[in-house]
C-alpha cells in the first residue's frame, strides 16, 4: 500500500496522481515506470513559506474578544443594573479595533494609522479619567506627555520611511528625547502632587543618557567612523 507524500492519503497501485491533492505519485517499486520529476525536496529551504492571513486572523481574535466583552457587559448590567466596570472592557475593545484597522481595512498610510492609534489611546484614557473623576490629572499630566510622545512617534515613523537611515543619529536623538521626557514627567509630577519642583531622579538619569546620546551623534556626524562601525556591525546605516 502506497501513501501520498503530500497529504498522506492511501493510494491504489494504478493511480498516478493523488485523488485528494493531485500530487504526482512516484512508486520506485513498479518496474518500467517512467522517471518523473519529484514534487518535493529533501531540503527544507526549498519549500515555499505560507503567508499568514493577518486579516482573517485579526477578525477571529476580535470576534472572540467581542464575545467576552458582551458577556462581561451583560454580567455587569445584571449585577449592578448599570454599566460600570464593563466600560473599561468596552473601551479597551474599541482601542484594539483601532489598532487593528490597518490590517482590517485598506489603510496603507502609516501616518493615518498612527494618528488613529494615538487619538484612540487619548480618548480611552480620557474615558477612564471621566469615569474616575480624574479630569484634572488627564489635562495637567497625561495630555502634555501624550502630545509630546505623539510628535516623537510621528518623527520616528518619518525616519523609518526613509530609504537612507542613519541609525546612530536616530539613537542619539531618541536618547535625548527620553532624557527630556523623564525631566518633564518628574516636573509634572512635582507640580501635580507636591506643588513644587525638585527634579531629583530625572537629573540622576540625565547625565548617562546625555553622554550616550552625544557619543552616538558624534559617530553619526563622522562618515568614515560611521561607515567602519556599520560595516563591522553589518548595519545598513
Amino acid at each position: 500500500m502506497s501513501y501520498c507524500v503530500n497529504c498522506g492519503v492511501k493510494l491504489a497501485a494504478s493511480e498516478e496522481k493523488c485523488p485528494l491533492c493531485n500530487t504526482v505519485v512516484i512508486n520506485p517499486n513498479i518496474t518500467g515506470e517512467a522517471k518523473k520529476e519529484a514534487v518535493y525536496s529533501h531540503r527544507y529551504e526549498d519549500y515555499p513559506r505560507r503567508k499568514i492571513n493577518l486579516k482573517y486572523l485579526s477578525q477571529i481574535i476580535l470576534v472572540v474578544i467581542a464575545v467576552g466583552v458582551v458577556v462581561q457587559t451583560l454580567c455587569d448590567f445584571l449585577i449592578s443594573f448599570s454599566l460600570s466596570w464593563s466600560l473599561y472592557a468596552i473601551g479597551a475593545f474599541g482601542l484594539l479595533v483601532c489598532f487593528a484597522l490597518p490590517v482590517l481595512t485598506k489603510i496603507k498610510s502609516p501616518y493615518i494609522a498612527t494618528m488613529i492609534d494615538l487619538v484612540a489611546l487619548a480618548l480611552y484614557i480620557f474615558m477612564i479619567a471621566w469615569i474616575t473623576g480624574g479630569e484634572l490629572w488627564y489635562f495637567e499630566f497625561f495630555l502634555p506627555l501624550h502630545v509630546l510622545t505623539s510628535i516623537y512617534t510621528f518623527c520616528m515613523v518619518i525616519f523609518l520611511r526613509k530609504k537612507r537611515r542613519n541609525y546612530f543619529r536616530a539613537g542619539g536623538i531618541s536618547l535625548l528625547f527620553v532624557c527630556f521626557l523623564l525631566i518633564l514627567i518628574e516636573f509634572l509630577l512635582d507640580i501635580f502632587i507636591v506643588g513644587k519642583v525638585y527634579l531629583i531622579w530625572s537629573l540622576c538619569c540625565a547625565p548617562l543618557l546625555l553622554a550616550i546620546a552625544t557619543l552616538l551623534l558624534i559617530i553619526a556626524a563622522r562618515p568614515k567612523l560611521r561607515e567602519e562601525m556599520s560595516r563591522r556591525l553589518y548595519m545598513n546605516y
